[in-house]
């Protein structure tokens, strides 16, 4: 199975962390990736997640039941004829898949989806506990700390703590003991004060610590194996509120009062804090889920009240220099990167306030800067800053870079209203190229106005020049003289075709240039497809190019084919195509963005992508940039992404882990509307509908699941069927026991746990075995003792009672008829036109009397074997599967041994039992063929395909008369008995055999 765990880092401007292990404190949290969970109201006391993976919030309005894509909330429920608010919830706790809910009333239990109320009695609630060993729950009051025994229903007050207001609780199950709170301090089970100080907020069970939080920002640490307090307390620099110890990442969180999240490093004691959120003041809990997300739950008006960090969120750094803290208060433009390239351990970034020199060694932004320094100089010297009443007047963004490229050692900026400036890192010399420079060392004679050469958008260095881009045309740069090709619109990216010569993109069109820079050809990219084409990429005899939010492949035969990628939001703006070696194995990577997302993928020569790694905003992503450029060091195997709030890097060597299977369970089954819980439901005859909700409790990013899911007895496999809908329904079941499966499987292929739900719908009279037995006993009956009436009548009007009597042998038997035909859906009337057909075929043959009609009777009743075939097999739309075809087939034999017994009418046996036969051989049930198959059973053969050809099923409509004819020829001596099957061409063809 593949692996990997989403390792891309977030870095701001030019800012790098790289992650060791294990994972320090700031490399949790993203304040970039905060979710807001839409809650029907606004402010959260308390978060709580049950074994089965929903998320519970605790609300003054109620309790919210969270499945990652809608909520409930319950505000009362009934027991024994009493109804309980769920009003005013101010704590959750959970044991396995059991809810506990404390309001500042009542204690609940939620288990089994049903509400139960425990009788614990006390004025106010202020927190709740559970000791997992001895299965008791601590309740702190206002009177005492109360001990409720799950398994006794009694409850207990601890010995010292009577009248007393106890505020919090924290159990230490391995030493068999637990700590509360008074209004003086921390006590343990014993009634020993062990820490003294009235303002404590929280205490929290971190390894063998225990963690008191106080409203001054210190945590203090008490050694539970020594039983003595530490001397070293951590130190935040706000009230701590709610403190959780996340053991699989090292990292202590704290809820602060006003300041957003606090991230302890449990070995240094260091911290950072999460301060751009949305849910930043009086946060009051902090949750992490089965997944490894964080939640967060405030009370504060005006926040959403709870939101989830992801847990592959980016590293977030936050403003160390003081560079960046000035840039953190700009307009979020000045914020733009617009491209990057590396030289000798520095990385180079192009922005709109400026360039920036990251130091990978130090890990620093370099203050010292050249390149700033000169352009200042030059924006003074050019006018460009003036001094205005003391104070710098800014006639146009000379700060703002636009590329920047390396070439032959020295290191090119396009400054975007300055020109091309160099710089030398050996040297730290820096040249700057503007207009003047270039009318002067234009080697191209005939150029007049060369205003807007300064407006330089794109660099890219060839072997001996370098080429530059302008809102303009074209131009190479040899390290001294310019020469230049004019376009007329902007050259927003330059690369090399196969052969090495520039090609460039002009927004509407691709073209190329030869190495003189002399003749233009465009590249015969589709125009069926109107858009702006903001990025290309050669790949060998293939051009990758963009149109908006699409991708197309131009072929070595000039023929242009799209390539879909999937759920892509927004204009795709870079595109390329990487070297990474991973586990010692060299491959290559494409990358593809638009302004929102990230694809990562082996593949591109595809009509459709659907191999990939992904990454959007819930990874921390901001927009990347259009007609900008992102860099590959292929050294570090990084790449380095360009956005609107700083650099994304995504690192190819870091490890790739597999993530937790996300959990799925059972919301509701809705049986005709009407909600139902539980297994081995009991469902009633006229149900007509049955609908299972599924929930997938996934919280982090993913691609999209897939649903898996089968009703035994309906379905012969399992389901696909992506997770759009999560209602799954079947409607006309017929009765019986039922079984429905479902699981689903993540972008990885890890499958999530499987729910089987049994139940039961009461089958209808019609649909037991014995009903039909009873009817063709009856029926049997009736023939008989109508025979019977026949043979012995001796009254003068005998011919007419036996006539009146044949008469009600005929309807009788056509009712029979009929009744079997009713069992099968699709074949509606079929028995009593096989009886009619059959006798037109037989009269011809020459056939008649008692022979005839017995001929009748025996056709009429030849399926009745399928009273015996289940429903869904005989009803169901498809085709058969092998096993259910066998099953099919055996309606003959069913039928012969039901008929055995009548002897009344002759050969009824041997009509039922090899109609299905095939004159050529190959039928069934005994592969007869020729004069083998009983004459009656050829004759009913004829009609039986007469009839499935002339009439309409589901799968087909009527064959008209020459395709019946034709398939009546074909099939002589193969199924038909070859006189039998002229006979039946005459009749059709003289009109006297014909569908009714």
């Amino acid at each position: 199975m593949k692996k990997f765990l989403i390792t891309i880092l977030i870095a701001i401007f030019g800012l790098f962390i790289f992650i060791s292990s294990p994972v320090d404190a700031s490399s949790y949290l993203a304040d970039k990736t905060e979710v807001p969970v839409d809650l029907e109201v606004s402010g959260a006391e308390g978060l709580c997640q049950t074994e089965d993976g929903y998320i519970w919030i605790a609300q003054f309005s109620g309790l919210t039941r969270y499945d990652s894509r809608n909520y409930v909330t319950y505000k009362s429920f009934e027991e024994n004829g009493k109804t309980y608010e769920i009003i005013n919830v101010v704590h959750l706790r959970t044991k396995d898949n059991v809810l506990y809910i404390q309001t500042n009333e009542n204690i609940y239990k939620y288990e089994n989806n049903e509400f139960h109320y425990l009788d614990i009695q006390f004025d106010k609630a202020d927190n709740i506990e559970i000791n997992y060993s001895k299965n008791l729950l601590y309740v702190c009051t206002n009177k005492g700390l109360i001990v409720y025994d799950l398994t006794a229903n009694t409850s207990s007050i601890v010995e010292g703590t009577d009248g007393k207001v106890v505020v919090d609780v924290e159990l230490d199950e391995e030493r068999d003991t637990f700590y509360y709170q008074l209004s003086d301090g921390l006590y343990d089970s014993s009634g020993n004060k062990v820490y003294e100080h009235p303002k404590i907020l929280d205490i929290h069970k971190c390894k063998n610590e225990l963690l008191i939080g106080q409203m001054n920002g210190e945590i203090y640490r008490y050694d539970l194996v020594n039983k003595k307090m530490l001397d070293t307390p951590y130190t935040v620099g706000d009230q701590v509120n709610k403190i959780l110890y996340s053991e699989a990442n090292g990292i202590i969180f704290v809820a602060g009062e006003n300041n957003g999240i606090f991230c302890i490093d449990e070995k240094t004691g260091s911290y950072t804090v999460a301060s751009n959120l949305g849910n930043k003041a009086q946060l009051v809990d902090l949750l992490e889920d089965y997944e490894g997300n964080l939640w967060v739950s405030s009370h504060y008006i005006g926040a959403s009240g709870v939101s989830i960090i992801t847990k592959n969120a980016l590293l977030e750094l936050l403003y160390d220099d003081l560079i960046w803290q000035a840039l953190d208060t700009a307009p979020s433009n000045d914020r733009n990167v617009y491209a990057v390239d590396k030289h000798n351990g520095i990385v180079y970034i192009a922005a709109t306030s400026g360039l920036f020199l990251y130091d990978t060694n130090t890990k620093k932004i370099i203050e010292d800067n050249p390149v700033m320094d000169a352009l200042k100089q030059y924006a003074y010297d050019n006018g460009i800053i003036e001094i205005v009443d003391g104070k710098e007047v800014v006639h146009s963004n000379y700060k703002e870079t636009r590329d920047v490229e390396v070439f032959n050692g020295k290191v090119y900026i396009a400054a975007y209203y300055v020109g091309l400036v160099e710089f030398d890192p050996e040297t730290s010399d820096v040249k700057i190229y503007d207009v003047d420079y270039i009318t002067n060392h234009n080697t191209k004679t005939d150029d007049t106005d060369l205003n807007y050469t300064n407006n330089m958008r794109s660099l890219r260095s060839f072997d001996d020049y370098l080429a530059i881009g302008f809102t303009k045309g074209i131009m190479k740069f040899d390290g001294t003289n310019f020469k230049i090709f004019w376009t007329g619109s902007n050259v927003l990216f330059i690369n090399k075709t196969k052969d090495g010569n520039p090609i460039f993109d002009m927004t509407k069109d691709i073209k190329t240039i030869d190495n003189d820079f002399t003749a233009v050809n465009t590249v015969p990219t589709t125009k069926e497809v109107t858009g702006n084409r903001l990025k290309f990429l050669v790949d060998g005899d293939n051009i990758y190019y963009t149109l908006n939010s699409r991708l197309f492949k131009l072929d070595k035969d000039n023929k242009s084919t799209e390539v879909i990628i999937p759920h892509v939001k927004g204009s795709l703006v870079e595109l390329s195509k990487v070297k990474v070696t991973i586990d010692g194995r060299t491959t290559y990577k494409y990358v593809i963005c638009s302004q929102t997302q990230i694809y990562i993928t082996d593949n591109l020569d595809v009509e459709q992508l659907t191999d990939y790694e992904f990454y959007d905003s819930s990874n921390g992503l901001q927009p990347i940039i259009a007609n900008t450029s992102g860099y590959y060091d292929e050294e570090e195997q990084k790449y380095f992404f360009q956005s609107t709030n700083g650099i994304f890097v995504y690192d190819f060597n870091m490890t790739k882990e597999a993530d937790v299977p996300v959990k799925i369970a059972m919301n509701s089954i809705e049986i005709d509307g009407n909600v139902a819980q539980g297994n081995n439901l009991k469902l009633s005859k006229d149900v007509y509908r049955v609908a299972f909700n599924v929930a997938i409790l996934g919280f982090k990013p993913d691609k999209g699941y897939t649903i898996h899911y089968k009703l035994d007895g309906v379905d012969n496999e399992y389901i696909t069927d992506n997770d759009n809908s999560l209602t799954i329904s079947y409607t006309n079941l017929a009765g019986g026991d039922y079984s429905f499966h479902v699981y689903v499987t993540d972008s990885l292929g890890q499958e999530s746990n499987e729910i089987q739900i049994s139940f039961t719908i009461v089958k209808k009279l019609y649909e037991t075995i014995w009903f039909w037995v009873l009817i063709v006993l009856l029926a049997i009956a009736l023939i008989a003792a109508i025979n019977l009436g026949i043979y012995f009548t001796r009254s003068k009007q005998a011919e007419k009672r036996e006539a009146e009597l044949k008469g009600v042998t005929i309807e009788s038997i056509e009712a029979i008829a009929r009744t079997i035909d009713a069992k099968d859906t699709y074949t509606n009337g079929h028995s009593i036109r096989v009886g009619h057909y059959s006798r037109i075929i037989a009269k011809e043959l020459g056939m008649e009397g008692d022979e005839l009609e017995n001929l009748y009777y025996t056709a009429l009743l030849h399926d009745i074997g399928k009273i015996g075939i289940p429903d869904a097999i005989l009803n169901k739309p498809g085709r058969l599967t092998d096993e259910e075809f066998e099953i099919m087939k055996s309606h003959t034999t069913k039928g012969a041994k039901i008929l055995k017994d009548i002897s009344t009418i002759p050969n009824i046996v041997e009509g039922a039992k090899y109609h299905h036969e095939r004159y050529g051989g190959g039928g069934y049930p005994e592969g007869l063929k020729g004069e083998e198959i009983p004459y009656i059973a050829r004759i009913i053969c004829c009609a039986d395909c007469f009839d499935a050809m002339a009439t309409r099923r589901v799968y087909k409509d009527p064959y008209p008369k020459e395709k019946i004819i034709s398939e009546f020829e074909r099939c002589k001596e193969i199924q038909f008995d070859p006189k039998m099957a002229d006979v039946v061409i005459k009749l059709i063809e003289e009109g006297k055999l014909k569908a009714e």
